[in-house]
């Protein structure tokens, strides 16, 4: 049988913390050129997050007055941190590592294998 390769992930810089508000959010590509979201959920606390949505890959889009992701194919609703909460999707959206040191935010991207 061939022999599988573990995936491979790079820290690389994503942002300063302090541009992005709490509750804001900043569109990202990781290292394969898939589209996600920063999302900033605490003082020190932030998610990234695909924006594809798990139903039927439409695009999904941050409502910060009412702190969801939507998806207005077909009503897909995800919490913060990419929970269903309603519609027809039938998983959480992917999300990705993050790490915050001091006032610098990382994300760990999926790299191609080589």
């Amino acid at each position: 049988t061939p022999h599988k390769m573990e995936k491979q992930y790079r820290k690389i810089f994503a942002m300063n913390l302090d541009d992005l508000k709490v509750n804001e959010t900043k569109p990202f590509f990781d290292l394969r050129g898939r589209e996600l979201v920063l999302v900033r959920t605490g003082e020190k606390e932030v998610k990234a997050i695909s924006t594809t949505c798990t139903h039927l890959g439409c695009k999904v889009h941050w409502e910060p007055d009412k702190n969801i992701f939507f998806c207005p194919c077909h009503n897909g609703v995800f919490s913060p941190d990419g929970a269903v909460l309603a519609g027809p999707p039938p998983r959480p959206l992917d999300t990705y590592r993050v790490q915050v040191e001091g006032k610098v935010v990382y994300l760990y991207s999926e790299t191609e294998e080589s």
